[in-house]
């Protein structure tokens, strides 16, 4: 079974600031025209595999004191939170209750951009706002328009073509890898601790939850994206987010 990485949130201050150094960086940087707002702003930053980074910022103190990834920001711009692309997060979420595993929704949004054209999809967390290890991902089906959803793809100077890998860390590193096999992924104790989740994508799973280059609580701690050459983006640039590059041939 395939798991598509469909986005990163990567928590920024001033979304301006944010988008202009990541375009220094080599990427297309894109806005979606939604009618209606709420607590978050966005900008992005879409590959040809179908999966995004997701520039964020909180559109006030309120709204960031009222979001379950407000208190991410507690330590700072950066990696909050990664997520995966289901048939059927409904569906998802009662294979990991079956289980016993942590789960909240799904939650329906929906928006309508400035063409006419809706989008809709269900979310589903397994982590920050679900009671879950912040280490574990949410999950979103799409209900219709997800190419008005995602602006873009877009080819990016720099060459990258998509998501390859999370990092994470954890305390408890083996529910963290049951609940990523409960969605579909597959372990594979022959890298380390890590769970392929097809197609050569993969979330490294590493422990403990306070590790060096990763947040105070734990969670994301760098992104690894696909693209012509290895190489590591400049840090002064990345907002407080580890991104490297690894070629085709890795």
């Amino acid at each position: 079974m395939t798991m598509n990485f469909d986005h990163i949130v990567l928590l920024v201050d001033d979304l301006d600031t944010a988008a202009q150094d990541f375009e220094t960086l080599g990427f297309t940087v894109l806005e979606r025209a939604d009618t209606s707002h709420g607590a978050t702003a966005f900008r992005f930053i879409s590959f040809v595999d179908g999966s995004y980074i997701l520039l964020t910022t909180f559109t006030s103190d309120a709204a960031r004191a009222g979001h379950r990834l407000g208190p991410v920001m507690d330590d700072g711009e950066g990696l909050a939170d990664y997520s995966f692309t289901v048939a059927d997060a409904k569906a998802a979420g009662a294979a990991l209750a079956a289980k016993g595993l942590p789960v909240r929704g799904p939650v329906a949004v929906s928006n309508v951009i400035a063409t006419g054209e809706a989008w809709a999809l269900d979310l589903l967390m397994t982590g920050r706002g679900a009671d879950g290890d912040v280490a574990l991902p949410f999950v979103v089906s799409d209900v219709t328009g997800r190419a008005a959803r995602i602006p873009g793809p877009s080819v990016h100077a720099n060459g990258t073509t998509g998501i390859l890998s999370v990092a994470i860390s954890t305390d408890t590193p083996q529910q963290v890898v049951d609940t990523l096999v409960a969605l579909g992924g597959t372990a594979d104790a022959t890298n380390g601790l890590r769970v392929d989740m097809g197609d050569g994508a993969y979330v490294e799973v590493l422990s403990p939850a306070v590790i060096p280059g990763g947040r105070a609580t734990g969670g994301m701690v760098n992104l690894v994206l696909k693209g012509i050459a290895d190489g590591e983006l400049n840090p002064a640039l990345t907002h407080g987010a580890p991104i490297l590059i690894r070629g085709a041939a890795q």
